[in-house]
């Protein structure tokens, strides 16, 4: 049934190849950790084949790959680094990103966003972590250095790590290019005022009248096209 799913889903029988997918979820359902996980990724599944055939940006779609990526961690939790899993998860966050863009939080009086594009593309520093830690294998729980899993390579489906356990923190430095890429200097949160003053008119009246949300996407464009740098929002 499986294969037949992905081969309607290839020829882009999405309707079909979803309503196979609900149906080997209900199968798989059961209260063996690993069968409960095939569960929740043929439940992922089933959302996919909705989303595609909703349309590739429509807020209806946005709305069940979420569902889809809700249901892949589910799978995580009961089968943790299973190489398959964290590669669909990853590729579902990073469609939601790059084609909707993540939504900055609003707490009443101002919005926030957490999203390290925009801190970079406002030309803000890096953040480097200085830590002790312990290592071990996400295969085997040994010393990476003492056993024979090569973090990246998959093993019986499980994807090698070497997993940062009992982390101690030291100091934080302010860099340019940190090596963790999405630890950056957020920017200040933006009021109505500011909001007016770099978005669209529009885009500025639909965001503070609560009918849009305010998007990484929007907050891109504006920092490009009215050449906004700094912590501030400063030209």
């Amino acid at each position: 049934m499986f294969d037949k799913a992905m081969l309607l889903h290839k020829s882009g029988r999405f309707s079909k190849a979803g309503d196979l997918f609900l149906k080997l979820s209900k199968l798989f359902a059961n209260e063996r950790a690993q069968s409960k996980a095939s569960s929740y990724v043929m439940s992922s599944n089933y959302f996919k084949m909705c989303a595609r055939r909703a349309g590739e940006d429509s807020v209806e779609t946005k709305g069940l790959l979420e569902k889809a990526l809700g249901y892949i961690k589910q799978a995580l939790e009961l089968e943790s680094y299973w190489a398959e899993y964290l590669e669909n998860g990853a590729k579902i966050e990073i469609y939601i990103h790059q084609t909707f863009g993540c939504e900055a939080s609003y707490n009443g009086k101002s919005w926030s966003t957490h999203c390290y594009k925009v801190s970079r593309a406002l030309g803000l520093p890096g953040i480097s972590p200085g830590m002790t830690e312990r290592l071990e294998c996400s295969i085997c729980g040994k010393d990476p250095m003492l056993c024979e899993h090569v973090a990246g390579q998959v093993y019986d489906g499980h994807l090698a790590l070497n997993v940062a356990r009992d982390i101690e923190f030291d100091h934080v430095s302010i860099v340019d290019e940190p090596m963790q890429k999405e630890t950056y200097v957020l920017p200040e949160p933006l009021t109505a005022e500011k909001l007016e003053q770099i978005l669209p008119s529009k885009l500025a009246d639909e965001v503070i009248a609560g009918r849009k949300p305010l998007t990484c996407k929007d907050l891109l464009n504006s920092i490009r096209r009215n050449g906004l740098h700094g912590i501030g929002w400063s030209k």
